[in-house]
């Protein structure tokens, strides 16, 4: 793939126009689905067995979670895919290269695919019908070697579906500045960040070209130390699970006595991006209602979209909480607005997102709308 550079300070030829009074439209029927991704348990390198983390799903009141253990889907093969106490668990695993970079999340394979470099392993998952997000594709940490970043290097690889925009242990390790970060370790949610601004310019770059979904992940690690009454818990899971969060918009809720069919409807739900990620830490977002208006009357949630529609269109926003509402486009902020709902209209192609922040910290970031025809 060719990357194409713009420049992040330009402003658009036509800036949309901020309407004042008008509420929100009203979305197309739909049903928000609220979960984690990038998990780890016994299996591979997590400190979680199955039981344990569909119970703290349930606890903390999540719809789903997609397992992702190192090159390995050994926890579908012992029964723990499907729905388990209401929480739909799909399994994937997490691939790497021969150089334990260029690490991809799968799901929707019959097992782990052939493939020693970046390029074979993503084509090889799409040959077979499944979907793949870049994992951790910007780790930049170089402060203590015994943690070492793995980021995606290969960029001239396509085919796949999305990246993991935020990734919720790398960030929390990015910012071990030295061994006196280690109170992070007792509370790993208040030090979380952002998004990598750079893989933010990257992702809204390749949008340009293409669709690009995005995703946010937890890359669970849960790590136990010590015995008996002196034993510790580094990131207990429920912990973990409140955290990032992505929230899925589908048509109806999954089908609990089909789990193979709500599988594939997550999966496509994902690849499409439709829907949003959060940081739970900053407020719960479930319920908000993120969606896009055209002239001919069709209303769409954020993701891939089929065939042109004409403009002017309107950009509809509604969150539970007061947050800062900032409308991007190319990957320029192009108008804001604060409170709990708000609507921009659109009057020009190109590829437009929603960011929401709660005290100056981020809380929402939406999968794009894209206007127009690619590349835009």
């Amino acid at each position: 793939m060719t990357d194409h550079h713009p420049s992040n300070t330009e402003m658009p030829a036509a800036v949309p126009a901020r309407v004042p009074t008008a509420a929100p439209a009203t979305p197309p029927p739909r049903h928000e689905i609220c979960g984690a991704i990038h998990l780890h348990t016994h299996y591979s390198d997590g400190g979680v067995d199955y039981p344990e983390l569909i119970h703290a799903a349930r606890e903390v009141g999540l719809d789903y979670l997609v397992v992702t253990d190192h090159m390995t889907v050994e926890g579908r093969t012992a029964g723990f895919g499907g729905f388990h106490q209401g929480v739909f668990v799909e399994i994937g695993y997490e691939h790497n290269d021969r150089n334990l970079h260029n690490h991809y999340l799968v799901t929707g394979t019959s097992g782990v695919v052939d493939g020693q470099t970046a390029a074979e392993y993503v084509a090889a998952v799409r040959a077979q019908g499944g979907v793949g997000f870049l994992a951790h594709p910007h780790e930049v940490r170089h402060y203590f070697s015994t943690f070492p970043p793995y980021p995606w290097t290969d960029w001239h690889v396509t085919g796949f579906d999305g990246v993991e925009l935020w990734n919720q242990m790398s960030d929390w390790m990015e910012n071990l500045r030295s061994w006196r970060s280690v109170v992070r370790v007792w509370f790993p949610r208040r030090f979380m960040a952002d998004v990598p601004r750079a893989l933010m310019r990257r992702w809204d770059e390749l949008n340009r070209l293409s669709f690009v979904s995005a995703i946010g992940g937890v890359d669970a690690h849960t790590r136990k130390y010590g015995l008996g009454l002196m034993s510790f818990t580094v990131f207990p899971i429920k912990v973990e699970l409140k955290g990032i969060r992505t929230h899925v918009y589908i048509d109806r809720p999954l089908p609990q006595d089909d789990p193979v069919r709500a599988g594939r409807i997550l999966r496509e739900a994902l690849r499409d991006g439709h829907g949003f990620f959060s940081n739970f830490r900053r407020g719960n977002a479930r319920g908000a209602e993120l969606s896009i208006r055209y002239g001919d009357g069709a209303v769409l949630a954020p993701g891939r979209a089929g065939e042109p529609h004409p403009l002017p269109a309107t950009i509809s926003v509604k969150v539970p909480l007061e947050g800062r509402i900032r409308l991007m486009r190319n990957g320029v902020r192009v108008d804001k607005r604060t409170g709990t709902a708000a609507e921009f209209i659109v009057d020009a192609p190109g590829v437009y997102r929603i960011e929401v922040r709660r005290r100056r910290k981020a809380w929402i970031y939406s999968n794009p709308f894209p206007v127009g025809t690619y590349p835009l």
